[in-house]
């Protein structure tokens, strides 16, 4: 594991992650080759966790040497009992060949056939570069209200373009492309979107990401956790597996890596999304369109590096091997309940309008492998119950219900599932309770957040000339994906699919039932929209081809309704990047405090997320007083700012035997723009600290000056 370092830290990343889950998927034969791809990913990822965990628990830190026996082990395994290992089934989006070619005619239809075949391929080609000078050619200055959206050069907008428009040919032409090329088109479609505001910044993106590294980075340096630290050392499961994958690729530092993570579960969400459509659909319209919108409405920026974007694709996995193994014929009940619906006037009327009605594929038997998969999903349920708080009720949430009424068998699922998170959150209630409370109120407006928004003109017009109205445009994509969604779900029903369509529309409508209890520190809508986007997104594809055939119609509709997704998505996902966006040197800067400061230091600063947690000495700043602000400073002394009198407000706060100043110019530029306090304040104590006695410049950089003074006792 010690070979190569750095340059094949992708290449040890991928052998660790394929070996230990292809093993445990080499029996399975006729598996849906997504579904295979994102299960050996899954199995791999939910090995290491448990093994890091054990390690992290114990102590015994030691990932170089136990990936080093598990790739082993893995390999061993292959060449001592090899098995079919076959690849799997992959049904196409449309078939070879065509009707026969006439003699006359032949030449003609072959050469408009090459040409609709290599014209796609050359869309991309085009593209690519295009994206690549764009991403070069773009502004590097400070952002403004309207972000990126400004700074893009034309030939980044022209590569977008292009892209979106070869995966909206791709459903809706006649012959849908073939399975590698629309493979590559949707890649590149959540490649071009994801990827970019990371390549464009220096250091990983959002502030708040950095807590997440320093967690990260203080089991990388420990070999283990601390409950008592905060809650992160009590659901340790993302952490600690990103340490020792860390480690094994040759990183000690999560700041290396992290920025990777937006791109890399978006991709892994999408392959996800696309398995699981392929398990109740077999048209590849339906389910390629379902992974076009559900990338395409994905606004909501929760796939960086973070605990709940490793639980949610551990969540959609839990859901895809549901789907693939477990599906039933529900109870007596619930079938009466489904029959009350065929039976109804308005859908007898429709199946007599269009009486070609698809089979099901719903039901099935039980097989040898249904005990295999409820381990599987109960081992995955452990895992996100260890990683993170909220997603593994949001899981319950949808799946009890359906293993309870039958839709997925064995029935004692249900309570097993929800058993083991409250097994786990008993011993930390005490700790949640007193830090954060388990209930903000049954009051579902005030648990999503909602305001009512300010009508007056003055503003209405405040929001048009600063960008600031763009942002809720979010609010539009994520209402016009519901509405359609409820719209192909009545249509999935009028033609008589009662089950599947109940299915998918209560994983969607279940997430909402978490609002009544929880606003989760104003985060819970967001994480509601984000678990009901799948299968909404098998809503809004059934809208458009729930027909027995492609219309006219259904093609200018599904074309419309993706292209204006593409624009919303764009200008919601690259407007407000000025607040997403991470100064390096403030990174530098916080590396440096990190690796200087000590327990029962005081600094002082004026902005809200820095210093930046970024080490494995991030339990000294969580430590009361540690970082204080200026601006309190400011108010208290009115306008008389001296040195002196910071260091008395200093030896008032905590009597720390060093202190630590921190200007930025992002800080001058704050407190013009957003009047914080007086603009000449910063200056002022600057110029007072640089000529100051017992005061000493101890960082600079081109943007950030730190400086220490000790305590006056």
């Amino acid at each position: 594991m010690d070979i190569g370092g750095a340059p094949l830290a992708a290449f040890k990343l991928m052998v660790c992650l394929a070996l230990p889950g292809w093993v445990l998927l080499s029996r399975l034969s006729s598996v849906d080759r997504a579904a295979r791809l994102v299960w050996t990913l899954t199995a791999s990822a939910a090995l290491y966790t448990t093994l890091a965990l054990a390690m992290a628990w114990t102590g015994f830190w030691y990932p170089r040497q136990v990936a080093a026996a598990v790739v082993l082990a893995a390999v061993g395994f292959i060449v001592l009992k090899p098995g079919p290992y076959l690849p799997g089934t992959f049904v196409r989006g449309a078939a070879r060949g065509g009707p026969a070619l006439t003699a006359t005619g032949g030449r003609g239809l072959q050469r408009r056939s090459r040409i609709r075949a290599v014209l796609p391929w050359l869309t991309l080609a085009v593209a690519a570069p295009l994206w690549v000078f764009g991403l070069a050619t773009t502004g590097h200055g400070r952002l403004g209200d309207f972000g990126l959206l400004s700074e893009f050069p034309l030939a980044w907008y022209i590569a977008v373009g292009l892209v979106v428009g070869t995966c909206v040919y791709a459903v809706v032409a006649r012959k849908t492309f073939s399975t590698l090329l629309m493979s590559v088109s949707v890649s590149s479609l959540v490649v071009v979107l994801y990827s970019t505001a990371g390549l464009l910044a220096e250091v990983p993106r959002f502030p708040w990401t950095y807590k997440h590294i320093a967690v990260t980075n203080f089991i990388t340096a420990t070999g283990n956790v601390d409950p008592s630290i905060d809650i992160y050392n009590r659901w340790p499961g993302f952490f600690a597996l990103s340490a020792y994958l860390g480690e094994v690729m040759g990183y000690r530092n999560a700041l290396d890596y992290a920025a990777w993570a937006e791109t890399g579960f978006a991709l892994v969400d999408a392959v996800l999304v696309l398995a699981i459509v392929r398990t109740i659909s077999n048209r590849a319209r339906i389910y390629w369109t379902a992974t076009i919108v559900f990338t395409l409405a994905n606004w909501v920026n929760q796939n960086y590096y973070a605990p709940q974007s490793y639980s949610y694709s551990l969540y959609l996995a839990m859901c895809l091997i549901a789907l693939t193994f477990l599906r039933g014929v529900p109870f007596k009940w619930m079938a009466g309940f489904e029959m009350r619906i065929r039976r109804s006037r308005i859908v007898q009327r429709v199946k007599q309008r269009h009486p070609v009605i698809m089979p099901s594929i719903w039901e099935r038997r039980g097989t040898p492998r249904q005990l295999l998969a409820c381990v599987a999903i109960l081992i995955i349920q452990a895992v996100i119950v260890v990683s993170h708080q909220l997603t593994p009720y949001l899981a319950v949430l949808g799946l009890f219900p359906l293993f309870m009424s039958g839709y997925f068998r064995p029935r004692w699922m249900a309570p097993a599932l929800l058993a083991i998170p409250l097994a786990y959150f008993i011993p930390n209630l005490a700790y949640v309770k007193g830090k954060y409370g388990l209930f903000s109120g049954f009051n579902l407006f005030a648990n999503t957040g909602y305001r009512p928004p300010r009508t007056d003109p003055l503003v209405v017009g405040g929001w048009v000339l600063t960008g600031q109205s763009l942002a809720h445009l979010a609010v539009v994509l994520t209402l016009a994906t519901g509405v359609l969604a409820v719209a192909g779900f009545v249509r999935r029903l009028l033609h008589g699919h009662v089950r599947t369509t109940l299915v998918v529309a209560w994983l969607a409508f279940a997430p909402a039932l978490g609002l009544l209890a929880q606003s989760y520190g104003g985060e819970a809508r967001f994480r509601v929209f984000l678990f009901a986007l799948p299968w909404l997104s098998i809503g809004v594809a059934w809208l458009f081809w729930s027909g027995p055939v492609r219309t006219g119609r259904t093609v200018i509709g599904a074309s419309a309704g993706l292209a204006a997704m593409a624009m919303l998505f764009t200008v919601v996902h690259f407007q407000p990047e000025a607040d997403y966006r991470v100064p390096r040197d403030d990174v530098v800067a916080s590396q440096w405090l990190d690796a200087n400061t000590k327990a029962g230091d005081i600094v002082f600063d004026t902005k809200y997320f820095f210093p930046f947690l970024v080490g494995s000495n991030y339990p000294h700043y969580l430590k009361w007083g540690s970082v204080s602000s200026l601006v309190d400073y400011f108010r208290e002394a009115d306008g008389n700012i001296s040195v002196e009198g910071l260091r008395a407000y200093a030896d008032h706060l905590r009597g720390a035997e060093n202190n630590y100043v921190i200007i930025t110019d992002e800080q001058k530029l704050q407190a013009v723009e957003k009047k914080r306090f007086e603009a000449e304040y910063l200056p002022e104590l600057e110029g007072m600290l640089e000529n100051g006695v017992g005061v000493e410049n101890v960082f600079s950089n081109d943007t950030v000056r730190i400086y220490k003074f000790k305590s006056a006792g």
